[in-house]
């Protein structure tokens, strides 16, 4: 496994430096139009618990490059000891640029590395020609665009970004996601109001759940917080009515205010 991650690195690697330089001499003006963006540069810790009990950490992290792209990292790591032994780990990145309060997503890779279960998934986005080019363990392919597409990692964002306006925070946000090789409908909607207590601090926040298909047995929430410029705090995702995976903030760089 460790030659297949090395490989995926490497991999990851070139297509992100391609996609870079592509970006820098496409994208600059676009990236320079929001003065202030919806979202501040961070870095941030969170986390991880399955069944209730710690198994790893979760890094983020939000920056301008100089060429005026937004980059979005998120990388995660076992703590647990089991998880460790298994060489278990996950990593996501994605370029975009800001258009006002919403997003236009550029490039995206998420690597998974388990025993049995590497997966890789990467595009790069060409808006002039409204297509683009996803690549997986699988194979290639070319996928249509749409108007306010998002990746995973830019959903976040831009759920975040939508709840910066009050106007909508009771509102259902409606995103059309790119997830691998499939284009699919993602609904969060208004799930109430609650004060939390974290390891981070104390945090005022508005719950989303996301709505789910008739008869699932799942369910997902998310806490975020104004004093986290409406990022979550807290994810929640529940099988059975069972705590499966529990993500709660541990630390940020930006100031807190608590309650």
């Amino acid at each position: 496994m460790n030659a297949y991650i090395s490989t995926t690195s490497r991999l990851i690697v070139r297509w992100s430096l391609a996609a870079t330089w592509m970006l820098a001499a496409v994208c600059t003006g676009a990236a320079m139009a929001a003065d202030t963006p919806p979202i501040p540069a961070h870095e941030a810790t969170y986390e991880v618990l399955r069944h209730g009990k710690k198994v790893g950490e979760l890094s983020v992290s939000l920056e301008q490059l100089d060429n005026g792209v937004w980059h979005y990292r998120s990388d995660t790591r076992a703590t647990a000891w089991w998880v460790r032994a298994l060489n278990m780990s996950a990593e996501e990145a994605a370029h975009f640029v800001w258009r006002g309060d919403r997003i236009v997503m550029l490039t995206y890779h998420h690597a998974q590395h388990a025993p049995a279960n590497n997966r890789y998934f990467q595009h790069r986005t060409d808006w002039e020609a409204g297509t683009t080019r996803v690549r997986t363990e699988e194979g290639s392919q070319t996928i249509e665009l749409v108007d306010n597409m998002v990746d995973p990692l830019s959903l976040r964002l831009q759920l975040a970004a939508n709840l910066a306006d009050e106007t909508r925070r009771r509102d259902t946000h409606d995103f059309t996601l790119l997830d691998r090789n499939e284009v699919k409908h993602k609904q969060y909607t208004f799930d109430g109001e609650e004060t939390l207590d974290l390891p981070a601090g104390c945090f005022e926040t508005v719950r989303l759940r996301r709505i789910e298909d008739p008869g699932s047995d799942k369910n997902n929430l998310s806490w975020h917080a104004e004093d986290f410029s409406w990022m979550p705090v807290r994810i929640l995702r529940q099988e059975d009515g069972k705590d499966k995976l529990d993500i709660r903030l541990l630390s940020t760089d930006l100031p807190l205010n608590g309650c």
